[in-house]
């Protein structure tokens, strides 16, 4: 039997909410909103690091390094 090469998803960026690859600012100000629980975190699953069902400050801290620093590749 051969090995074949299967493709991997790319990483979610943390904070890419319309998966574009690019976090913006009212994608940031999403993250504000659902961490002050006005709303359902699954609208933006990215900005939800760790799936538990809520933002937190450290999730919306790393989606303003995306937002700054860019997605990685």
């Amino acid at each position: 039997a051969t090995a074949t090469a299967t493709a991997t998803p790319s990483a979610i960026c943390a904070g890419d909410c319309d998966g574009d690859r690019a976090v913006t600012v009212d994608e940031i100000v999403r993250a504000v909103v659902l961490a002050l629980a006005s709303g359902d975190p699954a609208t933006c699953a990215a900005v939800d690091g760790n799936g538990d069902g809520e933002v937190t400050v450290d999730e919306i801290v790393r989606a303003i390094g995306s937002a700054l620093d860019g997605c990685a590749a």
